[in-house]
Formats: structure tokens, C-alpha cells, sequence
């Protein structure tokens, strides 16, 4: 009986923590409510007078010399980068303006202005024409090697054929063996060299120089480099594949040369 008794009580002790536990959450909930009901007002006022306080000194000056200070970085960023090119073009202009020099034959600079859109990869346009003294073939190299000839000349401007053109051929030499062949140009950026005979020891790595036939390109000229040696099946002589010396896709400046 007596422990049935404390058995009794430990339960009523339970529940009536348990009661008071659910009250004061509830209550503790309540007053939550409560003060952010009270308080919404507070911050609402708090939170536009923040805002009154962006609009007036020192904020509103410290943002617009932010935005100040942001535009003349982009400035100074932009002028770098301009100054950046004009030292690029300079550098490139020297070293045209030395090989000039260099070359044993008379030489016009002109600049590539744009690409024949009707043949972008293989044709491109420069600023020199017949006011300057162009003529109708006349040779364009690089620094790098032989481009091209000029197709068409208008009064201050003339197209290029580019030497990867399939419609251009080039009377070239292997310099190391001073085996000949035609090259013409082909798909890829890539020129192909034909008629190459069948004892030739040409290989990969040979250059490739102008072999002066045809009064069009000087003899001499770099061409470019061997990648490629093949005999197609039927024919009665080798072919090599040619990579151009020049980037014919990164020309800026060329020369023109003059017979």
C-alpha cells in the first residue's frame, strides 16, 4: 500500500512538471508575439532612417567617389591595354621596316585591311593599290616567308591571293637537296607540293624556298616547312604536305615586292 502511495505521487510530480513545462513554452511563445508586435514599428522607423542616412553625407559622398574612383580604373585599364597594342604594332613595324632593309630587293609596306568575304581563308585585302604603284602580280611576303601575289588592284586598295589558295602555284626548291616541284595550295591551311621525283630523299622538317620561275616571286623565298611525304598510288612522283612559315591567319603588315 505504501508503495502504491509513492508510486502515486511520482506520477502527479511528473505531470505537473510536464503541465508547466507545455505552460511556459506557450507562454514563452506568446511573449515572442507579443514583442515583435510591439517592437515592428521600432524597426520599420529604424530601417528607413538608415536609408535617409545613404542619401545624406557622408554616405552618398563616399558612394559617388566610389563610383568615380570604379570609372577611372576602367579608364586606366582601357589605356593600358591601347598602349599595350600601339607597342605591339610599333614593334612589329621596326622589325618590317629592319627586314626592308635586309631583303635584296625594293619592297612597298602595306597593311592588311580586310579578308574577301567570297574566299575568307585564302584571299586577303591591302591598303595599297595602283595610286601607290601596285601592279598585277606582284609578290607579298612577310617577315616570315612568301603570302602571296596581288589578283586584283583598285586606286588605293588590291587583293591578295593567299599561297594556300587551290588556284595558286609556286615554282618551288627543297633547300637542303635543291629538288623541285610545283606547290599549289590546298584545304587546311596547308600547301602541297607535287612533282617531286620518285628518288627524292625529301623528308619532314626540309624547307621550303621560291625557285625564281616565272618572274612572279623572287628566288629564295622561305615557303615553309615539310610535314608530309606521300606517293599517291598510280602517279610517277612524290608529293609533300607544306606548313607556310608565315601564320597566314595572323598577318597585320605585309610587303609588297617590286620587279
Amino acid at each position: 500500500m505504501r508503495n502504491q502511495k509513492k508510486r502515486i505521487v511520482k506520477i502527479l510530480v511528473v505531470l505537473s512538471a510536464a503541465i508547466l513545462i507545455i505552460l511556459s513554452s506557450s507562454a514563452a511563445r506568446l511573449i515572442r508575439i507579443n514583442l515583435a508586435d510591439t517592437s515592428t514599428p521600432l524597426l520599420k522607423t529604424v530601417h528607413s532612417f538608415l536609408g535617409f542616412l545613404e542619401d545624406i553625407a557622408p554616405f552618398a559622398v563616399l558612394r559617388e567617389e566610389n563610383r568615380i574612383l570604379r570609372d577611372r580604373i576602367d579608364l586606366l585599364t582601357r589605356m593600358a591595354e591601347e598602349g599595350q597594342a600601339i607597342n605591339d604594332e610599333n614593334a612589329r613595324l621596326r622589325n618590317l621596316l629592319d627586314f626592308r632593309k635586309m631583303i635584296p630587293y625594293a619592297s612597298m609596306p602595306a597593311q592588311v585591311i580586310g579578308r574577301d568575304p567570297s574566299n575568307w581563308s585564302n584571299s586577303l585585302i591591302i591598303d595599297k593599290g595602283a595610286a601607290n604603284g601596285v601592279k598585277q602580280n606582284m609578290a607579298v611576303m612577310s617577315t616570315r616567308g612568301i603570302v602571296g601575289r596581288i589578283v586584283e588592284i583598285g586606286k588605293y586598295s588590291s587583293k591578295v591571293l593567299l599561297i594556300t589558295d587551290p588556284n595558286l602555284k609556286v615554282g618551288v626548291l627543297i633547300r637542303r637537296n635543291r629538288q623541285g616541284g610545283v606547290m599549289v595550295g590546298r584545304p587546311g591551311d596547308r600547301c602541297k607540293i607535287i612533282y617531286i621525283a620518285l628518288d627524292s630523299d625529301a623528308k619532314p622538317g626540309d624547307k621550303v624556298i621560291t625557285a625564281g620561275f616565272g618572274g612572279v616571286f623572287p628566288k629564295g623565298i622561305l615557303v615553309g616547312e615539310i610535314e608530309k611525304v606521300g606517293k599517291e598510288e598510280g602517279r610517277l612522283y612524290k608529293y609533300a604536305i607544306v606548313k607556310p612559315s608565315q601564320d597566314l591567319s595572323k598577318l597585320e603588315e605585309v610587303l609588297c615586292i617590286i620587279r
